[in-house]
């Protein structure tokens, strides 16, 4: 059971909030943005079961969006490691194939190759690793501020314009048509969920093609040398 769900179920059997946050482990000034809404939710007198169900929801579809987010993301982030290692690679088949690499690459003209291999290496490392800095950074549920502005329909707050141009169209929306608020809420958090899962999931399948062109101007050719020079070097001795 998760924490808002276990704070949730001690409040509605009666125990006072500190009592609750204390056996949850939450906190009023927590940092996780899950633990401030449902705080703030609760001081705001809205209904505990409602609330800790939609955070519960939410919470799962949270960990859902970072799951499928990483498992798209796994793909380039495993073909750059991969195509890193292949010039040490080259280096381990040579020496294993019997072309003396290792003292291949100790000669004057193997340790220029060496050189310049390790070269290209180090700029296709920095090269792709700027490319995949975005897929790095953990990952934002779009939903959040949706999300909370629904606990606060839930609490009977008030009505204020919000800096969400989500929000703002949707509050619009209701009043115009008489569509229930609530609803719309709860549908657009959906859309927007899944409008950023699939955008990212897109962004992740484009990046293993674009990494292609720093790996392929860069720690190929530093593979190609590290596998001809030496092999002519040990043909020469």
């Amino acid at each position: 059971m998760s924490q808002v769900a276990k704070i949730g179920a001690l409040v509605s059997a009666g125990v006072n909030l500190h009592s609750a946050l204390e056996l949850t482990g939450l906190r009023i000034e927590g940092e996780k943005p899950l633990e401030r809404m449902l705080i703030s939710a609760i001081q705001a007198g809205a209904p505990i079961q409602a609330v800790t169900a939609r955070l519960v929801a939410f919470e799962l579809d949270l960990e859902r969006f970072k799951l499928e987010l990483e498992t798209a993301n796994a793909v380039p982030i495993a073909t750059r490691k991969l195509l890193i290692w292949l010039p040490a690679l080259s280096i381990a088949i040579g020496q294993l194939a019997g072309f003396g690499t290792l003292a291949a690459i100790f000669q004057p003209i193997g340790l220029i190759a060496f050189a310049i291999a390790l070269g290209l290496v180090a700029i296709g490392v920095k090269w792709s690793g700027s490319l995949l800095a975005p897929l790095m950074v953990e990952p934002q549920h779009p939903g959040f501020d949706l999300m909370k502005f629904s606990l606060t329909l839930a609490s009977g707050g008030p009505l204020t314009a919000s800096s969400n141009p989500h929000i703002n169209e949707l509050v619009s929306l209701s009043r115009q048509t008489g569509a229930p608020l609530g609803e719309l809420v709860q549908n657009e958090i959906e859309l927007v969920t899944h409008r950023s899962l699939q955008q990212s999931m897109a962004k992740a399948k484009r990046m293993s093609i674009e990494l292609l062109v720093p790996m392929s101007l860069t720690v190929l050719p530093a593979f190609l040398i590290l596998t001809i020079v030496p092999m002519l070097i040990g043909f020469g001795l």
